[in-house]
């Protein structure tokens, strides 16, 4: 008996091969441990044969051939080593393992058709949960007004929004998706899927300006204090171009360095030092005279707006809608952002931003 059972919980790896509406599908497993496992169809044949109370009855209700219904048993018999089914030629009954088989049987399959259940319903509408991750400055910058809609049009999803401070382990962090700002995709194992580029600024806080100068040519930035970006070789450069394509690469020593974008704002603001910072982050504050962009004839390379996530394929409903949403209307956003169309609450500095 105990090896039976056994075979009854291993069975459990097909459960997916039968819906709500079963219809027998040819579909054989691979033996977990070195045991048979048996195919999900036999046993439902076997169920239907007891049920109706002989092969014959099985027959014309299934509209299964005699002759195959008997093939399928035997061959389940077979594999279990045992006789379910005594038969002669004029009757047959079940055996008292098979019964006892039968009752474990017909629990197999109706877990079978509460699973099934539950991934036709996952994949009949978007709902259910989806694990994001994304810097603090491009979720309120960026992302919010996106999420916000998002919802709204979906109100059976459930967003666990991570606000990063440093950039997310999308596998490790068992993320469905994550967004960043980067020049390249470094990690080829992840997909990425593209927003648009934001131009990159080199901007100062007057205050600094007023204490080390305003730079007026590329070398000049030398003698400004900086911050940076956190970088696996230590050294830091600005790779700065001019509109005749003449190029530049300055090299600064940070007196601060970091991967959490708000961190370096804050720095910038307060004076500690000059820094490269996305252009949907600085522009409200240029507008407003807290920063200042430098040397305005030399541009820096732009970063790419996007988003990564573990496979192409396999996504919910609610990540896959949730995945083309964000591509639909992100650019839009990013747009508004560069030609300075910014929500109040969203702007570096507002209440939800302190200034530093």
């Amino acid at each position: 008996m105990l090896r039976l059972i056994s075979k009854i919980s291993e069975q459990f790896f097909t459960i997916l091969q039968r819906s709500k509406t079963f219809r027998p599908r040819a579909v054989l497993t691979t033996p977990p441990q070195g045991h048979a496992v048996q195919d999900l169809n036999d046993i439902y044949y076997f169920v239907q044969v007891v049920e109706l109370g002989s092969f014959t009855a099985a027959s014309k209700a299934l509209g299964v051939a005699k002759s195959q219904l008997s093939f399928r048993v035997a061959r389940l018999e077979t594999s279990l080593g045992v006789r379910l089914i005594q038969r002669t030629t004029r009757r047959s009954h079940v055996s008292e393992i098979g019964q006892r088989y039968y009752e474990q049987c017909r629990q197999l399959l109706a877990a079978a058709e509460q699973t099934q259940r539950v991934i036709d319903e996952a994949q009949a509408a978007p709902r259910g949960r989806i694990h994001v991750a994304c810097p603090v400055l491009f979720a309120q910058l960026l992302l919010a007004p996106v999420l916000v809609d998002f919802l709204r049009q979906h109100p059976e999803v459930q967003v666990d929004l991570d606000i990063c401070h440093h950039q997310a382990d999308v596998i490790a962090g068992g993320y469905d998706i994550a967004f960043r700002v980067r020049d390249t995709l470094k990690d080829s194992s992840l997909v990425m899927r593209s927003y648009g580029m934001d131009p990159q600024l080199l901007v100062a806080s007057p205050e600094l300006l007023r204490r080390q100068g305003r730079p007026l040519q590329p070398m000049d930035l030398k003698r400004l204090s900086s911050v940076g970006v956190i970088n696996t070789d230590g050294r830091h450069f600005w790779h700065l171009q001019a509109d005749d394509g003449r190029t530049q690469q300055i090299e600064h020593h940070p007196s601060l360095v970091s991967d959490d974008l708000q961190v370096l704002y804050q720095a910038v603001i307060g004076g500690i030092g000059a820094a490269q910072l996305p252009q949907f982050i600085c522009r409200g504050p240029i507008a407003e005279g807290r920063l200042v962009p430098l040397l305005p004839a030399w541009s820096l390379p732009p970063g790419n707006v996007h988003a990564v996530y573990p496979s192409r394929h396999g996504h919910t409903p609610a990540l896959r809608s949730f995945i083309d949403f964000v591509a639909q209307h992100m650019p839009q956003v990013l747009r508004r952002t560069q030609s300075g169309v910014l929500a109040e609450s969203a702007k570096p500095g507002s209440a939800n931003l302190p200034a530093g």
